[in-house]
C-alpha cells in the first residue's frame, strides 16, 4: 500500500480523529520480542528529524481547528521545539521589525492529568472520563509535526457572537483562506511530494455545520489538483437531543 494523506476539519472531526490516531499508535511495536505489525504504518505516518536530531514518527496529516481548539497542544513543542518554516527550514532569529514590540497573550490552556501522565512517563494513565476530557487534545496519544497543526484565528471555538454554524461562513472562510495564499500549495503541497506515490486523501469533517461547506470546497479544490486520487469524506453530525460529542459516524 501507498501513502494517504489525512485532512480533518473542525474539533468534532478532530475529536474522531484523535480516535482514529490513537488506534494507530497502539499498533506499534518497540521492540523485536514483539510481534511484527499487521498494519503498514507508513501509510498513516511519515518519518522526520526532530530539533534535536533524532529521528521521528508522526501522523500524515493537517488538522484544522478554530481558536482555542487545540486545548493544551502546542504547535511547536514535544519533538520540534524549534519553529519550522514553510519550506521546511528551521525559522530563527528577529524578523526585520527592530523597533518596540507589546505581547498580547491569552490565558494558556492547561494540560489535562492524563496528558501530564504521558509526559512523565507514568504507564497505564487512565486519568480520562467524560467530565475530565475538554477537548480531543486530553486524550492525544501522538506527536504532531509543526506543519500539521493550522489554527483558523477567524472564528473562535464556542463563541457566541460569531458562532460558526452557517454555511456561508464555510464557504467565506475557505474563500479567505484561499485568497490570503494558495491553499493547496501552502498546505497540501509539501505533503503530497514527500510521497513515494499518495494513494489517496481521507478527509474527516464535521457535516452540519459551517466545516460542511469548508469540506465541500476543499474536495473540489482537491479533485481538480489530483483527478486520479481516491479521496474518501467522512462527514459527523450531531444527533439530535444528544449533543456534539456522541454524533454518530456518517460516511459521505
Amino acid at each position: 500500500m501507498h501513502e494517504i494523506l489525512t485532512i480533518q476539519l473542525g474539533h468534532r472531526a478532530n475529536h474522531v480523529a484523535t480516535h482514529f490516531w490513537n488506534t494507530q499508535e497502539s499498533y506499534f511495536t518497540y521492540d523485536n520480542t514483539q510481534a511484527s505489525a499487521s498494519v503498514d504504518h507508513d501509510v498513516h505516518f511519515r518519518p522526520g528529524i526532530g530539533a534535536s536530531g533524532e529521528e521521528t514518527y508522526t501522523p500524515r496529516t493537517l488538522v484544522y481547528d478554530l481558536k482555542g481548539g487545540f486545548g493544551g497542544l502546542k504547535k511547536w513543542g514535544g519533538l520540534y521545539d524549534q519553529q519550522i518554516s514553510e519550506d521546511g527550514g528551521v525559522e530563527g532569529g528577529k524578523g526585520v521589525w527592530d523597533g518596540n514590540v507589546a505581547l498580547h497573550q491569552d490565558s494558556e490552556i492547561k494540560q489535562s492529568d492524563y496528558q501530564r501522565s504521558l509526559d512523565e512517563g507514568v504507564p497505564n494513565a487512565r486519568n480520562l472520563s467524560t467530565k475530565t476530557v475538554r477537548y480531543w487534545s486530553d486524550f492525544n496519544r501522538v506527536f504532531y509535526h509543526p506543519r500539521s497543526i493550522v489554527q483558523i484565528h477567524d472564528y473562535e471555538l464556542g463563541s457566541t457572537l460569531m458562532p460558526f454554524e452557517k454555511w456561508e461562513s464555510g464557504e467565506d472562510l475557505f474563500a479567505s483562506m484561499d485568497r490570503d495564499a494558495d491553499l493547496l500549495d501552502r498546505d497540501i503541497r509539501v505533503w503530497a511530494e514527500e510521497c513515494d506515490q499518495m494513494q489517496g486523501i481521507q478527509v474527516f469533517t464535521g457535516g452540519d455545520d459551517a466545516w460542511s461547506a469548508v469540506a465541500a470546497k476543499y474536495v473540489e479544490s482537491l479533485r481538480d489538483e489530483f483527478g486520479k486520487t481516491g479521496i474518501w469524506t467522512w462527514g459527523f453530525e450531531e444527533e439530535q437531543g444528544k449533543g456534539q460529542k456522541v454524533g454518530p459516524v456518517v460516511p459521505r
